[in-house]
């Protein structure tokens, strides 16, 4: 009945009916509701969250150490257009931000040997660089695959690294290879 805070009286496309209020209806309901009346919207969030989830994925044809050399690791300088090039054909899309270390890998699995310290998401298994090292971030311009276009920025800082025991495939060199570039300072 009207006024009672629970039911609304409308139109179900059959004459009056009762229809649940939208402040007592389970959230189940009111979610079914409104997906129902915008299931394009719905189709295009997904899709977005799809989307974005080939941007964090490694090919699964290389080690989580050897990925980060191939993303992170540039002891001669390239432009951003070039060195992105390469990490690109991999996904198959233009990665929107990267950092290039211009050192050498075994530099960083280096750093890999120094005390661990909180990564940025809580993970115990980072390293500081112990000393600053001139790098290059790439920021992407333009993102039509394969020619994507980046504006590079050179600098000379320190970095925070994860590092986990070298996979199978990995050089046993190290202890501990870097596998995640988690923070530039």
């Amino acid at each position: 009945m009207p006024g009672d805070g629970g039911t609304e009286w409308g139109h179900g496309g059959h004459g009056m009916q009762p229809q649940p209020s939208i402040r007592t209806a389970p959230l189940r309901e009111r979610v079914a509701a409104r997906a129902g009346s915008c299931p394009l919207l719905l189709f295009l969030l997904l899709g977005l969250w799809v989307a974005e989830v080939p941007v964090r994925a490694k090919p699964s044809t290389v080690t989580s150490a050897q990925w980060f050399e191939i993303q992170h690791v540039q002891p001669r300088p390239q432009r951003c257009n070039t060195a992105m090039g390469k990490v690109n054909k991999y996904t198959k899309h233009c990665k929107p931000f990267n950092t290039f270390l211009h050192q050498s890998f075994s530099s960083v699995a280096a750093t890999c040997q120094t005390r661990s310290i909180a990564c940025k998401k809580g993970q115990r298994n980072c390293h500081q660089s112990k000393e600053p090292v001139s790098l290059s971030t790439c920021e992407l311009t333009s993102r039509k695959y394969p020619g994507c276009k980046y504006k590079e920025k050179r600098q000379v800082a320190s970095y925070i690294a994860a590092c986990d025991p070298p996979e199978k495939g990995d050089s046993r060199k190290f202890k501990l290879v870097p596998v995640h570039l988690d923070k530039i300072l």
